[in-house]
């Protein structure tokens, strides 16, 4: 009997699958537009002979109809709605307290304007926290898992790449069903020979592969998904150990819903009690992915799932793997942010993405400021260039999404890009606070604090654990040393040279 929600491939090994009501088979080999890039003509590129069957989303209701403008007005009566609930709030602030006084008025009702932004949304993304919880597999769902390759791009790993690969191999998830495919990404070291080394301990379950030169981690993934046979792929980074039960978890959400595209792993620090500084990242990703994903999951919109632990329908990525390879932005090659971008092309086919709390993987993160402010600002970068991307397909999103979250995920989708940019103007306007109004600025300080303090709270729901202590620590660190990161990393949007793997 077919697993629900998988999708087929002509593979003799796999089983064909009878496409659910809620979608529509796209056969005609024509690529739907990806949001990034110039417009191209349909796409003639070869296509995996497995992967001919790609489905989509039955498309949202268009205005040809009276049942879709019907469904469109409602939307924008939700929106319009949540609109007055904004502006509001916005008079409210701008109207009661003094900041029209001490800064010049437009700032004032600027700052008015965005702090409504921001309480509404923390309180809507409050809610959708409280109320999530990751897809358990049942049994019958364990006993039936589809076919999954995963893909571990490497480059200078060393050792490290063999723990990750046995963490895959070891994980709980049929040995039949599982295949690794390792790109030697042009490693300088000994890398490649640790990856011979368990490929020739494991035929058939591992496969190397070896790139004569550095490319770049977005080549090494292209050529691990252009390989894979399987029905889902995964990535996982080449310094992360995979919990056992993380796969098997880390799939229910397509296995259970077809309109699930992408899941997201959480991704912990592996070497948290290295340091302060890992102990105060620890708890930081763990706010990243338990509140930050966990809310955005309860919208069906994940904006990024995390390259060291995600999986995908193969079937609906393949056909667009070259033009996210050969992404580019404003005229640049974009070598960065590979797996927001692949996100992106997700959320803008149709699908909706998922986060999967109870699937693990833990990754080594900075144990140094240089190494930090790099991974941030490469981060950074990245945050800038697909959260503008993502505005594109929004609207549509939203229609799609209904009344009841379409609205919401529009305003977290006009959030990205604004929160980015109040940082990047961030600091100008710190200093300018400081020079004329310095009492407002140890304000300002105490209401981050405060913030910081309602992050500890959350976190405290996830691990209660003492650690909590290095989130208020790191609220102080973030706003005396990292202040000047989103800024750089906004004007150099372009760069790629700066903790990139090419």
């Amino acid at each position: 009997m077919p697993r629900p929600g998988i999708l087929s491939t002509t593979d003799s090994r796999h089983r064909r699958f009878r496409a659910s009501p809620q979608l529509v088979a796209v056969r005609d080999g024509a690529a739907r537009q990806a949001p990034f890039g110039p417009p191209r003509e349909p796409s003639t590129e070869a296509r995996p002979s497995d992967a001919t069957d790609a489905v989509v989303p039955a498309a949202a209701a268009t205005t040809a109809t009276p049942q879709g403008r019907a469904a469109i007005a409602r939307v924008v009566l939700a929106c319009a709605l949540w609109l007055a609930v904004l502006v509001g709030m916005a008079l409210f602030l701008g109207t009661s307290i003094s900041w029209r006084s001490q800064l010049w008025a437009p700032l004032g009702w600027l700052g008015a304007g965005l702090s409504a932004a921001f309480i509404v949304s923390w309180a809507v993304r409050l809610v959708l926290w409280w109320r999530y919880r990751p897809l358990e597999p049942t049994p019958r769902e364990r006993a039936d898992l589809p076919s999954l390759s995963v893909v571990i791009p490497a480059f200078n790993e060393g050792a490290m790449v063999r723990r990750s690969i046995e963490s895959v191999l070891q994980s709980h998830y049929p040995a039949d069903r599982l295949h690794v495919i390792v790109v030697n990404d042009g490693s300088r070291d000994d890398t490649g020979a640790h990856i011979d080394r368990v490929a020739a301990e494991h035929p058939g379950r591992v496969t190397a592969i070896h790139l004569p030169r550095n490319r770049g981690k977005r080549h090494a993934l292209y050529a691990g998904f252009r390989r894979a046979t399987s029905e889902l792929v995964a990535t996982v980074d080449s310094d992360s150990i995979v919990l056992p039960q993380s796969l098997a978890n880390l799939v229910t959400p397509l296995c259970r819903d077809p309109r699930i595209g992408g899941v997201a792993g959480k991704v912990v620090a592996h070497n948290r009690r290295e340091n302060v500084l890992t102990r105060m990242l620890g708890v930081r990703y763990i706010l990243g992915f338990d509140f930050v994903r966990a809310y955005q999951s309860g919208l069906r919109t994940v904006w990024c799932c995390p390259g060291a632990l995600q999986a995908y329908r193969r079937a609906v990525i393949a056909p667009h793997l070259d033009r996210w390879r050969d992404q580019r932005f404003l005229g640049a090659a974009c070598t960065n942010g590979d797996d927001h971008a692949m996100t992106n092309l997700v959320l803008s086919l149709g699908y909706d993405t998922a986060y999967q709390s109870n699937s693990t993987v833990e990754t080594l993160v900075p144990n140094g400021y240089v190494r930090l402010c790099k991974m941030y600002v490469r981060w950074g970068r990245s945050a800038t260039r697909e959260g503008m991307l993502a505005l594109r397909f929004a609207a549509p999103r939203t229609v799609r999404l209904g009344p009841g979250l379409g609205p919401l995920v529009l305003m977290d989708a006009v959030l990205q890009p604004v929160t980015v940019l109040t940082k990047a103007m961030g600091v100008f306007a710190t200093l300018a606070i400081a020079v004329l109004h310095p009492f407002l600025l140890v304000k300002a300080t105490i209401a981050s604090l405060t913030v910081a303090g309602a992050y500890c709270i959350i976190f405290l729901r996830s691990e209660r654990s003492t650690e909590t202590f290095f989130g208020l620590l790191y609220a102080v660190f973030a706003m005396v040393a990292l202040p000047w990161v989103q800024p750089f990393a906004t004007i150099t949007v372009r760069r790629n040279g700066w903790l990139t793997r090419g």
